[in-house]
């Protein structure tokens, strides 16, 4: 992918260099240099440089495709998690029920039966 603006050409790429190593910092603010340092600042190499209009289709298409299914399955994956939240939901009340002690209501306290005390005759 190469465009022109100006006098100047951009084109899209993919680089290459040792893992143990970081770009050069450029003139222009914000850019890069294809030298490849370590961090002692020593030039250890180049960058490779690869056409990245490939890659940048991948990613694309890769993207529709996956917001194109993500789309399909949505109405499905949501009627699966109210299934589960309605699952959850319902075994948790069980447990619930199951755990909770129950309260008992004293409805009316009875006195204890008294008997009459012993009468007196007379003899």
């Amino acid at each position: 992918m190469e465009f022109n603006r100006g006098d100047w050409i951009w084109e899209l790429m993919l680089t290459r260099r040792p893992s143990d190593t970081r770009f050069s910092k450029s003139s222009t603010p914000g850019g890069e240099s294809p030298l490849a340092r370590d961090d002692d600042n020593t030039l250890v190499t180049h960058a490779v440089l690869f056409d990245g209009t490939k890659t940048a289709l991948v990613i694309l298409g890769t993207g529709v495709a996956l917001g194109a299914a993500a789309m399909k399955a949505a109405p499905h994956v949501k009627s699966g998690l109210i299934s589960l939240k309605s699952k959850l939901r319902h075994q948790a009340e069980g447990t619930a029920d199951a755990e909770t002690p129950v309260r008992l209501t004293v409805v009316a306290e009875a006195e204890p039966e008294q008997t009459d005390p012993p009468r007196l005759r007379a003899v």
